[in-house]
């Protein structure tokens, strides 16, 4: 009998690139409210900018520091410009920010995180990974970027 494969899009990418689109449909700051909000980071994703975009998650990661969505938006965009490892940084703290409770999260984000936790706990043990993450799942932290 003969195995058939299928090419699948990763859960992770899908899920990024949902979140991409729906963040475009965010609204202006309210007047008075800081011009900085926490789901900024894939506000206007143009991947010719990835450099400023990742400069400016960045920043959004700084105001918003025990925040898990500039996390795990800025692990995304780490992950598009090729570095895995910091983008599994990134997503182990965030999952860990959600375990925490400090701030809510809706369900489809907690799910998203909760998948790019799964996904870098794997790279991490899995022996055909060509660059395993420094993250383990003893330290989900790893060292910040921050």
């Amino acid at each position: 009998m003969a195995t058939r494969t299928r090419s699948w899009l990763p859960p992770s990418l899908g899920a990024g690139l949902l979140c991409i689109a729906l963040s475009s449909c965010s609204a202006p700051p309210e007047p008075g409210e800081s011009q900085t909000r926490v789901d900024d980071c894939l506000r206007g994703v143009d991947l010719d900018r990835l450099p400023a975009l990742l400069k400016h998650c960045d920043a959004v990661v700084e105001t918003f520091p025990e925040h898990p969505q500039p996390r795990n938006e800025r692990a995304l965009l780490l992950k598009l410009a090729g570095k895995p490892q910091e983008a599994c940084r990134d997503s182990l703290k965030a999952a860990a920010l959600v375990k925490q409770g400090k701030h809510q999260v809706d369900a489809l984000m907690r799910d998203e995180i909760d998948l790019r936790r799964r996904n870098c706990l794997r790279l991490t043990t899995d022996r055909a990974a060509a660059a395993p993450s420094a993250a383990t799942a003893d330290d989900p932290t790893g060292s910040d970027r921050d």
